[in-house]
This record gives C-alpha cells, sequence and structure tokens, in this order.
C-alpha cells in the first residue's frame, strides 16, 4: 500500500496498494479515509456506502472535500485529493451521487552511500493514481428498515485495475433509530467485475505465479454494522465495521473497520480525525494483511 501520510488537508477520505488486489472478494465500500494520505475512496465522508440517516424525509445537499501536500528538497513529493458527494432525499426515497479522484507523486533523497546503489534516487515517480465513481438508491419501507441497491466503479493505477466495477443489493435495519443516536446493521450480495491493466498483470507474472487471467468475476456476502452518536450538538463520533466473505473461494475474506470523530466548527466547516483498519486474510504474495491510516481532515458543506 503507497501510504502519503501528512497533516493539513482539506478532505474526506485511501491508501493504494502497489500490486494486484485479489479480486476473490469485494475491496468493500464502507471507508472513511482522509485526504492527508492523498487517496480518498468512495465510501467516506459519513455514512456513503451504509444505511441513510432517517431524521427527515427531505434532504438536499452537497459536499466538497479537497486537499493536498508540497514538499520540496530532501523529502519530494505531491499529493492532491478531491471528492464530491451529492444527496437527495424525497419521502421514502434517497439518491446518493459520489466521485472522487486521487493522485500522487514522490522521489528519494539522493544519495551517495553504497547501500543505495541499486535505487533509482532522484526521480520522481507516480505513487497513487485512481478515479471512482458511486451511485446509490435507499427506498425506506418501514420505519425501521430500508432497501438499497449501489453501484460503484474504480479505475486503480497502483492495483492493476483498468476497472473494477461492483453492484450490491441489500437491506438495512435500525435497532436504534433516532436523531442523534443511530445503530443498524445491513446484509447483502456483492457483484464484481474486474477488467485487469497489462502493468498489473505484468508485475503479477513477474512473482513466478503465472499470469492471472485479464478479467475476472466474483460474487460475496456482505455484512455491515454501523453506530452514530451526536455526543453534543458540535461533536459525533462514527463507527462501521464490514465482513465480506467470498462465495468462490470459502477460506478467504476481508474486514474493513473504521473509526471518525467530528467537531462542528461552523455551520459548514468540520474538523475531524479518522483511523481506518483494513484486514485480508489471503492477501497476495508480497502484500501484508493488515494496513491502517490515522489522520486529520478538514470538510466544508456546499448545500
Amino acid at each position: 500500500m503507497s501510504s502519503l501520510i501528512a497533516a493539513a488537508a482539506l478532505a474526506a477520505s485511501l491508501a493504494q496498494s502497489v500490486a494486484i488486489e485479489d479480486p476473490a472478494v469485494p475491496a468493500g465500500t464502507v471507508k472513511k479515509d482522509p485526504a492527508t494520505t492523498g487517496s480518498t475512496d468512495l465510501g467516506g465522508s459519513g455514512q456513503f456506502a451504509s444505511a441513510a440517516a432517517k431524521e427527515t424525509t427531505d434532504i438536499t445537499s452537497l459536499n466538497l472535500s479537497f486537499g493536498g501536500i508540497f514538499n520540496t528538497g530532501n523529502a519530494r513529493s505531491l499529493a492532491v485529493t478531491g471528492l464530491t458527494k451529492f444527496i437527495l432525499r424525497r419521502k421514502i426515497h434517497q439518491f446518493t451521487a459520489a466521485a472522487a479522484g486521487n493522485y500522487g507523486r514522490a522521489a528519494l533523497a539522493v544519495r551517495d552511500d553504497e547501500t543505495t546503489a541499486d535505487v533509482n534516487e532522484g526521480r520522481i515517480a507516480d505513487t497513487t493514481a485512481n478515479m471512482q465513481g458511486q451511485l446509490r438508491y435507499d427506498v425506506f419501507f418501514h420505519p425501521r428498515f430500508s432497501a438499497f441497491l449501489m453501484s460503484t466503479a474504480r479505475y486503480d493505477k497502483f492495483q492493476g485495475l483498468d476497472l473494477r466495477l461492483n453492484v450490491d443489493p441489500g437491506i438495512a435495519m435500525y435497532a436504534l433509530a433516532e436523531a442523534t443516536h443511530k445503530l443498524w446493521f445491513e446484509v447483502g450480495y456483492d457483484f464484481q467485475f474486474d477488467l485487469r491493466s497489462d502493468r498489473g498483470l505484468d508485475a503479477a507474472e513477474a512473482t513466478g505465479e503465472g499470469r492471472p487471467p485479464k478479467t475476472l468475476v466474483n460474487h460475496a456476502a456482505r455484512l455491515f454494522a454501523g453506530y452514530t452518536n451526536n455526543l453534543s450538538k458540535y461533536v459525533t463520533f462514527d463507527t462501521g465495521f464490514e465482513y465480506l466473505q467470498s462465495f468462490i473461494v470459502g477460506k478467504r475474506f476481508r474486514m474493513n473497520w473504521v473509526n471518525a470523530l467530528n467537531v462542528q466548527l461552523t455551520d459548514r466547516f468540520t474538523m475531524g480525525t479518522t483511523f481506518t483498519l483494513r484486514y485480508e486474510n489471503q492477501p497476495l504474495p508480497g502484500v501484508v494483511k493488515l494496513d491502517t491510516i490515522t489522520s486529520l481532515l478538514i470538510g466544508v458543506r456546499l448545500i
């Protein structure tokens, strides 16, 4: 995973892998990732990929987050990220659309000792490059139940993906559905289609385990639990845990755990801190099983 974690950024929500991500289990859609990593993933910014809020039946909201970091001298790096999210709610129907993009470049400091003889010192290279889009429709057919259909498309250079398409229908159940206190659960199905890049296929083949297929389809179950507590008028705590179980390979699974503490600075500006944990029990060779991200973020609400 690439990680360009830094302080001071305008954004709302992920780090990237330098190898092809195994598509046997979907990457998951519940994330709260900061712009300070140079990698924002759809699923961040509130409960975007979770059951929609129920405190009102009339919502029109447009949020924009962006940020970046630029270093020169011994440490040379550039990271930019942006996220836009639109929500329209009328009575029992809710529509959500979002798009995100990330780009990062970095270079090693030039050194003259023998230990770095094989390192391409000083050359600036891409470290993050991805684009994503997501659409979601929710219908609240019962005071404590809703049905949703969500679709996500993703391009990711460092995961070796020209396209990853996910289609996720599901049902959400609210155990607590108060305006300031929510506990809910989701269960659903995930269909995933991967179109892998030639660059990614070449990198995988170089590991000596053969060349993966150009396309791959996966079917999986998705379980999610979320909790939100408005500790006061200006402070909100969110947490969510997602479990993805492959139908194709029974021993393979993935987990995502996210936490966010947000403080309302003004009517339109917020500041928060996020912690994200991602675990995969059977990653590709050379890829560690556990990744975490901790950072600070700032957000602005336009509507």
